[in-house]
């Protein structure tokens, strides 16, 4: 039993090879072999450890912790496993055409999953580093996956741009096993009450989480976002926004408890950090006239809300950021798969240049609405329950409680303007969906759905967390989202839709490899001050 962590990395990477180099179209067929093994393998995994997660460390060869190459798994790593499941099951349906898949794409993306698992599973920093790495020239290969042009410069982008993170985090890596003598995750935690304030295990904390802070697209090192998602095939810009860029978050959270001994004031800093993502995500949001684009920069937008959460001392605001990211993955992933559906039929991502859509594919506009209600919190989905978390820990401090809450005004704005492709008359003959297509769909948005409506036992089982505070049913809350639409409306009638002086020249601000290296180097050099020197 202790070995399925194994299988799970394992499977996946021998079918994708198996694929690669039969290249037979039934082949093809393994994909979705490899991923039922998979399914299965990680429920029995849950059953059998649920109740006592210190059983499952297990150690390669029978080392000593402190040398072995290890592998464990808690509450939090296996919630992220499911969600891996569940999104890569999403991506392959969507994509799955039997023989007529492209079988270098399953192979990179089977092989994606597998190294996936890996960086939720490993307990040492330097197999961190390794599947953190991989993982990035396999996401690098599949953005440049088309072969046009545009297409190799985002994926060269990303790859110097990750990779200038992930050399960092490594350094970090280097001066803790300098200082401890190991890279066992659960060692170090033990030692960590010893240590913790050595300047060099400071230092190494700011590299750490400077090569996260690219990983996640935080602010201001969220330049690779945009243009990864602009030209990658939508599958991939779900597979990116929806569980990629949270392993960014998901290292955050672990890099914090293995600190927690040190008790780093981190909170107020990466607050700060979120809010600053969130705003600046929404305001580049608002100025895009291309689907792709507002999407993509409303997966950095929120990011920010995230680390707003993840970043709180308060236990439910914590979780409420938790389970945003697991939301976000629902919803985002829905938009993108429809967005791709729809760009798809009419040859164009510009929204001002698609009408008629749910006259055209009726069952993809429910399936887009679904996704929009759920990012702009509207009650009954899951977006609301993950964010009134985040509301109600913060609303007795002003300026954080009014900073979420013009966040929520310039998202909905966003999906105000992005809701008029629906209208008007149907203008195209919509060809045959495959129904794997629809099915993946429907899936990610009763997914939405479910999750918005019994979050109390699913939360309660997976994270032991009670929400019964939440509620749905409540005039309040329908008052609040529709006053926010309002609001939303307003704003966008009066000034987004003029498309007036700065909002083009936002749309069209682009920062070099040269500038982002430059800004890279400024966030290191201020966490450095505020975490060593201060």
């Amino acid at each position: 039993m202790i070995f399925i962590p194994v299988y799970l990395v394992i499977i996946p990477i021998f079918a994708s090879l198996v694929i690669y180099i039969f290249k037979n179209k039934h082949m093809n067929y393994l994909a979705l072999l490899a991923q039922a093994v998979v399914t299965v393998l990680a429920i029995v995994y849950y059953q059998h450890f649920s109740g006592n997660f210190e059983a499952t460390m297990f150690v390669f060869g029978g080392w000593d912790d402190r040398i072995g190459i290890s592998m464990s798994n808690d509450a939090l790593s296996l919630s992220f496993v499911f969600l891996t499941v569940f999104t890569w099951w999403m991506v392959l349906l969507y994509t799955f055409d039997k023989g007529n898949t492209n079988h270098n794409f399953i192979f990179f993306l089977l092989f994606l999953e597998g190294v996936f698992f890996g960086i939720l599973m490993t307990n040492d920093l330097f197999n961190m580093f390794v599947f953190l790495e991989l993982a990035a020239i396999l996401v690098t290969i599949l953005i440049a996956f088309n072969k046009a042009g545009n297409s190799f410069r985002a994926g060269i982008y990303y790859l110097l741009v990750n990779t200038a993170g992930v050399l960092t985090f490594l350094i970090g890596i280097i001066l803790i096993y300098f200082t401890f003598g190991t890279i066992n995750i659960n060692v170090i935690t033990n030692l960590m009450p010893l240590y913790g304030d050595e300047l060099i295990i400071k230092f190494a904390y700011v590299l750490l989480m400077s090569g996260i802070a690219v990983k996640s697209a935080l602010f201001p090192v969220f330049t690779w976002l945009p243009h990864a998602h602009g030209v990658a095939q939508s599958a991939i810009s779900a597979l990116l926004s929806g569980l990629i860029v949270k392993g960014g978050l998901y290292l955050f959270i672990r890099i914090n408890q293995m600190y927690a001994a040190a008790n780093y004031d981190y909170y107020a800093f990466f607050f700060v950090l979120g809010a600053l993502t969130a705003i600046v995500g929404v305001m580049f949001a608002l100025s895009q006239k291309d689907m792709k684009q507002i999407l993509a920069y409303h997966t950095v937008s929120q990011i920010g809300i995230m680390m707003m959460g993840l970043s709180s001392q308060d236990v439910n605001v914590y979780y409420g950021g938790v389970l945003h990211i697991f939301n976000h993955a629902l919803f985002k992933s829905l938009l993108f798969l429809g967005a791709g559906v729809i760009i798809k039929v009419y040859r164009t991502k510009k929204v001002n240049e698609i009408r008629g859509v749910f006259k055209t594919m009726p069952w993809v506009s429910i399936f887009m609405i679904v996704g929009m209600l759920s990012i702009t919190g509207a009650p009954l989905f899951n977006g609301f329950i993950s964010k009134s978390i985040i509301k109600y820990g913060i609303q007795d401090s002003g300026i954080k409680y009014w900073t979420l809450f013009i966040i929520n005004i310039g998202t909905a704005t966003s999906f105000i303007k992005m809701s008029q492709i629906f209208f008007g008359p149907q203008s195209l003959s919509y060809p045959m969906q495959r129904k794997l297509q629809n099915f993946a769909l429907m899936s990610i948005a009763f997914g939405c759905i479910i999750l918005g409506n019994f979050y109390i036992p699913i939360n309660q089982g997976f994270f032991g967390i009670d929400l019964s505070y939440i509620h749905i049913f409540e005039f309040a809350k329908f008052f609040d989202y529709f006053l926010t639409l309002a609001i939303g409306y307003l704003f966008y009638y009066f000034i987004i839709s003029k498309d007036k002086p700065p909002i083009p020249n936002i749309r069209n601000f682009s920062i070099s490899f040269e500038a982002s290296n430059i800004i890279f180097i400024a966030l290191i050099v201020v966490m450095t001050i505020y975490f060593v020197l201060l």
